[in-house]
């Protein structure tokens, strides 16, 4: 399980402030979560194993506990009566950067980090490709690389677009593909892996999820949903890389480029699309994204290659000729 922290605090623009910094500034915490009600905290932590709960002094650290939430911290307003309670108390309204030094002199995180990585038998890599221009190029490049990585490694790719790739030759199942799985993600199914299994197709080597029966279903992703669904893919399935192909722009995606290993974005020789990309870059850095910048790799596609894109075939991948001849990426094996 990878959830180091959690935040239960009925008053959700502080719990969502701290969230923020805790996203910005502490790169090593491998999830963190809000609760703003005991029943959410509950189903969360029963299937869940939570390090550190920040709990409000109003609400009984007894009512809370249980085997599934190791360690817990009182937020104080500063009236909190410390005697008997056996929780570290912090003084909730201090600066963030201040309250994050205290509650880790009680919990090291390289300790709690150490206990994170020994519960995982195996790592994913993931990857998100993304694209200021044209969708054609994004989707030939990245079924190209989950292609290339099929060969050598059991690889999932996972089309994040409104609009199905390449649907006359992987073919398109309305009733089994992202949107169900969509369905079964946000009613938080006990089975979810058994659920995404049953919508993944094999072609060759590789294996994939086709998109979305009705485009607008992809907006229903939230950030919850994202990192629910990465976990499950962590936890619970034996895949070494998962491939994002995305063709939207919001919180959830944000989240996904947030949490994967590399971002890679396709960039055309043209100044209209590097006017949009240095457009994306401010409107990131306003938004305190700093950390998905950092993980962006720019892929530069010629004039050419765009045309080559456009005529792509997915027989194609048999022969890799599109890979090999695509963009000035290295696949990193």
């Amino acid at each position: 399980m990878n959830c180091i922290l959690a935040i239960y605090d009925n008053e959700t623009e502080y719990a969502n402030h701290l969230l923020d910094y805790m996203k910005r500034k502490q790169k090593k915490l491998t999830q963190v979560r809000v609760f703003t009600n005991h029943n959410s905290l509950r189903e969360y932590s029963e299937q869940n194993q939570i390090y550190i709960l920040l709990l409000n002094e109003n609400i009984p650290a007894e009512e809370i506990k249980q085997d599934n939430i190791k360690n817990i911290c009182i937020l104080s307003e500063g009236n909190y009566n410390q005697e008997g309670s056996g929780y570290p108390v912090i003084y909730k309204f201090q600066s963030a950067e201040s309250l994050m030094q205290e509650l880790f002199s009680y919990y090291p995180l390289d300790t709690l980090q150490g206990k994170i990585k020994n519960s995982y038998e195996h790592q994913v890599d993931l990857i998100s490709v993304f694209s200021i221009g044209e969708d054609a190029g994004r989707q030939a490049f990245a079924l190209s690389l989950a292609s290339r990585y099929a060969k050598l490694k059991k690889t999932l790719y996972i089309n994040l677009d409104i609009f199905q790739a390449f649907t006359e030759f992987f073919g398109h199942n309305a009733e089994k593909g992202l949107s169900e799985f969509i369905y079964f993600l946000k009613q938080n199914h006990p089975n979810l892996i058994n659920k995404m299994n049953g919508i993944i197709k094999k072609r060759g080597n590789l294996d994939y999820i086709q998109g979305v029966s009705f485009g607008p279903d992809l907006y229903e992703l939230n950030v919850e949903d994202m990192l629910r669904w990465l976990e499950e893919i962590r936890v619970s399935t034996d895949y070494e890389v998962a491939i994002f192909d995305v063709g939207c722009y919001f919180q959830a995606t944000l989240e996904l480029f947030r949490n994967s290993g590399q971002v890679l974005l396709l960039l055309g020789e043209n100044s209209r699309e590097e006017d949009r990309y240095n457009n994306f870059k401010e409107q990131l850095s306003w938004a305190c994204y700093e950390d998905v910048l950092e993980k962006i790799t720019v892929v530069n596609v010629s004039n050419e290659q765009k045309v080559r894109y456009q005529n792509f075939h997915v027989n194609d991948l048999d022969t890799e000729t599109v890979y090999s001849e695509s963009a000035s990426y290295s696949i990193q094996i």
